[in-house]
């Protein structure tokens, strides 16, 4: 495998030159950062290299750019394009070309937190600062990407712990309503679609500090009736929730606790949405316990969003595939039934001395293999809906699914692979009962047309979709009978103080 390191040693090189005088140790820094992520990235299996990144750019390249409509059915999304990876005063040309690349790769919604009041704020707490907000902004509208923004976290000194990532002091109300009214004024003429409050807020040790249920419920209700005084259509998400995957997180005022008290002092009132976290398909059912939460008090229609997915599926630190990331869209999409996966995340970085490897891109804005795999997915997805869940052959998952009206191409879609055993590795299965003239997608962009398969079809970990105009012969399988025969999988991930 060969990393990237030459191609860009000529701009690294007079980048540091021209800081020599006053920061050495800084470009001393840099060389030692970029050493080790490369370092890292060689126990993966994203496959750097110059090469690669051609690869995927010459392929993203031919595709249009992503334009939303009310037949997608659900959100393509993306965390990550805002600070740090992310400045208005940072490498433009690169960036600029990352947002197109996410746009042709038909990603048609992006995460971020640059709205916090804490970001936009001044010294004196006033909300002045949307440099890096209008940036995000204009780059979502030039490529056709709406947002969903995060909301709250005020400047340390106007919250009840004296820590940004906490709830506000109530004298300081009317400061955080008029932090509102501004900033949804500011967000005007933009396609902004979700005001999510706070991040992971039942885990109040970490991203609800000193901080209770009522104080949540509370804010919601202020955001909830700013968004309606703006005459916007934006709708309001409450949670981001993490902890509330298990019974035993989050301590005794967190995770399932907090977010029943949130239910019983009427966050439904104030919520069009709810969200959570990096679930782990076969450890968990945290989006399941939500859409659970969600009936009980009378908001089963509400949609459920998965607003930050790692791949969590993967069965070691450095053992997730790029194609995993389609199997993580598909589960969201279809055994949970949510209408948002924002994929976690835009670039490689390091969190808390961490690599996060799961990028669509590396450190240098390369775009990697899983841009190809994401563009899979919405090849496969977009403008579709579940017409049932099988398993033709042992260990294989599929998804049949049906076009929307006006949607482009042929009536099915069959998504499928094969989950490999445990510890052992995957022996490809046939599968029969695919019937039509066939179009096969891989999970890299590659198509063959096929219009005879009589002798089935073989298929491995690597997702595949196969575009037809008549439903497979095969039985359907409901969902606890679906779930019984794939792998159980790894203790589901905590979430990780990031915010910068």
């Amino acid at each position: 495998m060969k990393l990237y390191p030459t191609a860009n040693v000529g701009a690294y090189s007079l980048s540091c030159l021209f800081f020599i005088v006053s920061s050495l140790p800084m470009c001393a820094k840099a060389a030692a950062t970029q050493a080790q992520y490369y370092a890292e990235m060689k126990k993966t299996r994203e496959d750097l290299s110059d090469d690669t990144s051609t690869y995927v750019y010459n392929k993203l390249m031919k595709r249009e750019l992503s334009r939303s409509s009310d037949n997608d059915g659900v959100d393509f999304g993306v965390h990550g394009m805002e600070i740090p990876a992310v400045k208005s005063t940072g490498d433009l040309k690169a960036i600029d070309k990352a947002f197109e690349l996410l746009s042709r790769t038909g990603v048609n919604s992006l995460r971020s937190a640059e709205t916090a009041w804490h970001r936009v704020a001044d010294a004196n707490g006033d909300p002045t600062n949307f440099k890096e907000v209008d940036f995000q902004l204009k780059e979502a509208k030039k490529y056709g990407m709406s947002h969903n923004f995060l909301f709250g976290y005020p400047p340390a000194k106007y919250t009840v712990s004296h820590n940004k990532l906490s709830a506000v002091d109530p004298k300081y109300y009317d400061k955080y309503k008029n932090y509102l009214n501004v900033t949804l004024k500011h967000l005007e003429g933009y396609d902004v679609k979700y005001a999510e409050l706070g991040n992971e807020v039942d885990a109040p040790s970490v991203w609800w500090i000193k901080s209770t249920p009522a104080m949540y419920v509370n804010e919601m209700k202020m955001l909830k009736e700013a968004i309606q005084a703006s005459g916007q259509n934006i709708k309001t998400v409450a949670f981001a929730a993490t902890y509330s995957r298990s019974e035993f997180k989050g301590g005794l005022d967190g995770g399932r606790r907090f977010v029943d008290k949130s239910f019983k002092l009427g966050i439904d009132k104030y919520a069009d949405a709810y969200s959570i976290h990096h679930y782990v398909f076969g450890a968990d059912n945290l989006p399941g316990y939500m859409r659970d939460m969600a009936n009980k008090y009378g908001g089963g229609n509400k949609p459920i969003l998965d607003t930050e997915q790692l791949d969590t599926a993967s069965t070691g630190r450095y053992q997730s595939n790029p194609y995993d990331l389609v199997k993580l869209f598909a589960r969201g999409f279809y055994f949970y039934d949510m209408k948002r996966v924002d994929y976690y995340l835009a670039q490689d970085r390091f969190l808390n001395g961490k690599l996060y490897y799961f990028g669509l891109f590396d450190e240098n804005w390369k775009p990697k293999l899983r841009l190809l795999a994401y563009a899979m997915a919405v090849d496969a997805m977009k403008g579709k809906h579940l017409l049932y869940m099988a398993s033709p052959q042992k260990d294989v998952e599929a998804y049949v699914l049906q076009a929307n009206p006006n949607t482009k191409g042929k009536k099915y879609t069959i998504l499928m692979w094969k989950n490999p055993p445990k510890n052992a590795r995957v022996t490809p299965a046939t599968v029969t009962g695919i019937r039509g003239n066939v179009s096969i997608e891989q999970w890299n962009l590659d198509v063959e047309n096929k219009a005879d398969i009589s002798q089935g079809i073989k298929v491995d970990d690597k997702p595949i979709a196969i575009y037809t105009d008549e439903k497979p012969d095969w039985q359907t399988v409901n969902k606890s009978s679906f779930a019984a025969k794939l792998p159980a999988m790894a203790v589901s991930r905590s979430p990780m103080p990031n915010d910068k």
